[in-house]
């Protein structure tokens, strides 16, 4: 109590326990398919809360299991950094046009000459690929920096 009132000093943390970082909320976008790609949604959900320094602009619930072997599960938050390119390959979240709509989908991306590969982290799923005009019909929303997950 007498640390509440600001009467004494907070008592140190011992050295084996770290501070709650500082926290902020980025927004929820919807899901997103590590697996068949799913349609996108870009209406705000919900809100997660983040490290201040992690570095994304928002999130999405991952769904499916294509990209178990980079640790990314069904039900795991992706944290993303909006960017419109990515390095070979790097995870990205990206959209893919189709004739009625447009999907999002969390893959690996590379690009080599005319050719977008988009390559999943299971070996159960093939990659998406698109060769010339087709390559037009895929869009990078960003790049995932990082995911939060429930011990499992």
């Amino acid at each position: 109590p007498a640390y509440l009132m600001g009467w004494e000093e907070a008592t140190p943390l011992p050295s084996n326990i770290l501070s709650m970082p500082e926290i902020k909320k980025v927004p929820r976008l919807g899901a997103i398919a590590c697996g068949e790609p799913i349609l996108a949604e870009q209406n705000i959900e919900d809100y997660d809360s983040v490290p201040a320094w992690v570095k994304c602009d928002f999130s999405l619930v991952c769904k499916g299991d294509s990209m178990t072997g980079a640790r990314i599960f069904d039900g795991d938050i992706v944290c993303v950094k909006r960017q419109d390119a990515v390095e070979n390959g790097q995870i990205a979240a990206v959209l893919v046009e189709g004739e009625f709509d447009s999907e999002a989908t969390l893959k690996r991306f590379y690009k080599k000459g005319d050719t977008i590969s988009l390559v999943a982290e299971n070996p159960a799923y093939p990659p998406l690929i698109f060769v010339g005009e087709d390559t037009n019909r895929v869009r990078v929303i960003g790049i995932a920096t990082h995911f939060i997950s429930a011990v499992k």
